[in-house]
């Protein structure tokens, strides 16, 4: 016996019978199951579902990807106008036939009229394309529903029929014999009377047999297909008329409400996973939060341990470890301030959970919590977040920046994270193990940290030229914004008094610790604060009378503004005054003094090039920068924004952070408008580097800013690596250490923009 042919499924391709594979697409019964048709969302055909989450076709996935999401065509209102505002089929539609037209069943105009051929599949109905195929599966369902009703009752009637059909076939020859007799001999008019004679005789003779019960009544071949004809005839008759309409309607309702449901269940699926992981990562954060505290409170148990234990033992103790995160400022007023405001809080153990560890640097900043929210914000993203750099060339720049002020702080910081990459060791060998490449950025280095007026766009042309060694726009300004970055900071960690970090593997911050033959604590232990911490702070008699006249100056010098203003000569007076009296500032003590080498200097080339004064008597100084020719509003912004795509807005946001920042209180007087004052501080460290702003009355700096606060802004701003304890408590002695922390953010935040200011003119006058 011969086995029948299998035919392969075109899903899984396994064999089956032809009859068990479905028609079209040959798919056996489980694909069927697993891959049902279901209609596109966006243009409504119909498509082989794939997976239970794809919901569009491959061809409207395809229209999303490069085009977006779809808006709903202005003819059909399908929401499949993936371009202008009609969808693709109504654009061809109207192309082959014409304006749409108004569709016979759901009254919207959106009918194409297709002439007597499309008519004829619709019954002669003008019909919109969804319509058409609504109207399309009413017909394949009746056909269907007629079918199986005439196959229920083949089988049920085939006996009797034979039987009937034998009966009625020895009547009908008798009957075709004997007329055929008569047939020669009668006219054609009397032939016919003859036939509907007969045929009304033997319409009597079925109707008399003698009844038979109900279920036994079956009817002929010649009378099913008759009804059936009937049957169809009344369908066609009620499609014409309303009920079918609502039929058609129902049914596409049908579909939608199926469809939302769908959805809504998708839908709510996604949101039950996400409340699920928010709840997830809560948990975790506070887990993190209360670890984080337990671990600090050991470190700071096991450190004051190991203190006493050193100092039983008669070890010198170096002073800097024990002082908490500044040297200047009491760890009092420190913890009191992150404790007393939830934002520092939640900051901080942000930074923790990035880091395992919240540094000085970060719990000093914490006193501006606002500002500090900036600060790390775009810190991360010039070195953890996309760009033209490296990652660890990111921090191997960083590590060159803050070597030229000899920051021990900050270069054991990125050691630490280089280290963690595990990447390049050789290079913290010293700067001569570095590529060339990164050699090439010493000279932009040194001149951006010292005297960044002498920068020029020859200086950009060596670097971007054609060679081995060059460099492109994008990592250039990606690189000169790390560089600048990290001078400014250093400004920071030397004018808050920031002590070393010790390791928090090793709380008593004496264990060297060892990676590859290189130890990571020396660069650490060299601090600049040994040599002036037994200095005691000095005691104002006449501070308090000070603070007065500093705001009875700011109240004058308001009201001399409203009543009369400078005028344009006499202001660029002031300016030109101003820049020769910062020669003198801190001038005598500073100009003989060499810094003592250290650890870090292995990271620097040309250690004497250091800062010289933008004014100097007797020579050719460079022209004056004049804001309104390059700002960083009008030019630098945008510049830096579309070489290194979002820096700068980030670094906008931190400028405009800590120059607005404000809590309208000077020492104990509350209600105060600073303005004038921080805006003082901010164009006097641009003066000291050549910066002018032709709106500004320079002579409000002297009338505002003492002359050992000028010492102090220009120590931290040129020569940061000097600053001492004394120079911090000599000026606003009656004031806050939060509000001298925010004067180094100012002068952070005014020395950073005007390194970048001269670097971003050089580079546009190179690209014009």
């Amino acid at each position: 016996m011969a086995t029948s042919a299998l035919y392969a499924c075109t899903k899984c391709n396994q064999r089956y019978p032809f009859e068990e594979l479905s028609q079209g697409q040959q798919l056996c019964k489980e694909c069927r199951i697993a891959h049902p048709i279901v209609k596109c969302t966006y243009c409504r055909s119909e498509f082989q579902q794939e997976s239970k989450t794809n919901t569009i076709c491959k061809k409207c996935a395809q229209n999303v990807k490069q085009f977006g999401t779809p808006k709903p065509c202005q003819y059909c209102n399908i929401i499949a106008a993936f371009i202008g505002t009609k969808c693709q089929r109504c654009t061809n539609s109207e192309k082959k036939y014409g304006p749409p037209q108004t569709c016979e069943q759901c009254k919207q105009q959106c009918a194409f009229d297709r002439k007597e051929e499309g008519r004829r599949k619709v019954d002669g109905k003008l019909l919109c394309w969804l319509c058409t195929l609504s109207y399309r599966r009413v017909l394949q369902k009746t056909k269907e529903q007629r079918k199986g009703f005439s196959s229920s009752h083949s089988n049920s009637s085939l006996n009797e029929k034979d039987h009937h059909s034998r009966q009625q076939h020895h009547q009908h020859q008798h009957r075709h014999s004997s007329s055929h007799k008569l047939s020669g001999s009668l006219s054609p008019e009397q032939e016919q009377g003859l036939w509907k004679q007969s045929h009304k005789s033997s319409s009597i003779q079925k109707e008399t047999p003698k009844k038979k019960p109900k279920l036994e009544v079956k009817p002929s071949n010649g009378d099913r297909y008759e009804r059936s004809f009937n049957h169809i005839s009344s369908i066609t008759q009620s499609m014409d008329s309303g009920g079918t309409d609502n039929f058609i309607l129902i049914s596409q309702l049908k579909e939608e409400v199926m469809s939302l449901k769908r959805m809504l269940q998708q839908r709510d699926q996604t949101i039950l996973e996400k409340d699920r992981k928010l709840t997830e990562l809560k948990a975790d954060f506070q887990y993190q939060e209360s670890n984080m505290r337990v671990k600090m409170n050991n470190m700071e148990k096991a450190h004051k341990e190991a203190m006493e234990q050193q100092q039983e033992k008669g070890v010198s103790v170096p002073r800097p470890f024990s002082s908490g995160p500044s040297a200047f400022i009491p760890e009092e007023e420190i913890v009191e301030a992150s404790q007393v405001d939830p934002q520092t809080e939640q900051i901080l153990a942000e930074a923790y959970s990035l880091s395992g560890h919240v540094d000085h640097l970060t719990q000093v900043m914490g006193l501006h919590p606002h500002y500090l929210e900036s600060f790390l914000r775009s810190q991360f993203y010039l070195l953890r977040m996309d760009g033209p750099l490296p990652l660890h060339c990111r921090h191997y720049i960083a590590i060159m920046a803050a070597a030229r002020h000899q920051c021990s702080f900050l270069v054991s910081l990125h050691v630490r994270e280089f280290y963690r990459m595990g990447m390049c060791l050789d290079w913290l060998k010293g700067l001569q193990y570095a590529p060339q490449r990164l050699r090439n950025l010493n000279e932009i280095n040194k001149i951006l940290a010292h005297r960044p007026w002498l920068i020029t766009k020859e200086h950009i042309q060596n670097l971007v030229k054609t060679g081995e060694h060059s460099w492109s726009l994008a990592e250039l300004v990606h690189a000169v914004v790390i560089l600048a970055h990290f001078h400014s900071l250093a400004s920071f960690v030397f004018g808050s008094g920031i002590n070393p970090q010790v390791d928090p593997q090793h709380a008593n911050g004496f264990q060297s610790v060892y990676i590859s033959d290189y130890c990571t604590c020396d660069l650490a232990s060299d601090h600049h604060l040994d040599r002036d911490l037994s200095s005691t702070s000095p005691v104002t008699t006449d501070s308090v009378s000070e603070l007065e006249a500093l705001m009875d100056r700011m109240k004058r010098l308001q009201e001399e503004r409203e009543e009369d203003e400078a005028s344009q000569e006499e202001m660029a007076t002031r300016f030109e005054k101003e820049k020769k009296e910062s020669l003198l500032v801190g001038s005598g003590d500073m100009k003989d003094e060499v810094m003592p080498t250290s650890k870090v200097s292995r990271f620097v080339e040309d250690a004497t090039f250091g800062y010289q004064h933008f004014a100097r008597h007797g020579e050719d100084n460079p022209p004056t920068f004049r804001a309104q020719d390059y700002s960083w509003e009008d030019h630098g912004f945008s510049l830096v924004n579309r070489l290194y795509s979002d820096i700068g807005l980030l670094l906008d946001d931190k400028f405009r952070t800590a120059c607005d920042l404000t809590y309208y209180n000077m020492a104990s007087h509350e209600d105060v408008d600073t303005t004038m004052l921080r805006r003082a501080l901010f164009n006097y460290v641009h003066c000291m580097y050549g910066i002018r702003y032709d709106d500004y009355d320079y002579g409000e700096v002297n009338q505002l800013l003492e002359r050992s606060l000028k010492v102090y802004i220009k120590t931290v701003t040129c020569y940061p690596e000097r600053t001492t304890r004394r120079m911090y408590d000599s000026y606003w002695c009656q004031f806050r250490h939060s509000e001298k922390v925010h004067v180094n953010l100012l002068l952070m935040e005014a020395r950073m923009q005007a390194e970048l200011l001269y670097t971003l003119r050089a580079i546009t006058r190179y690209m014009t």
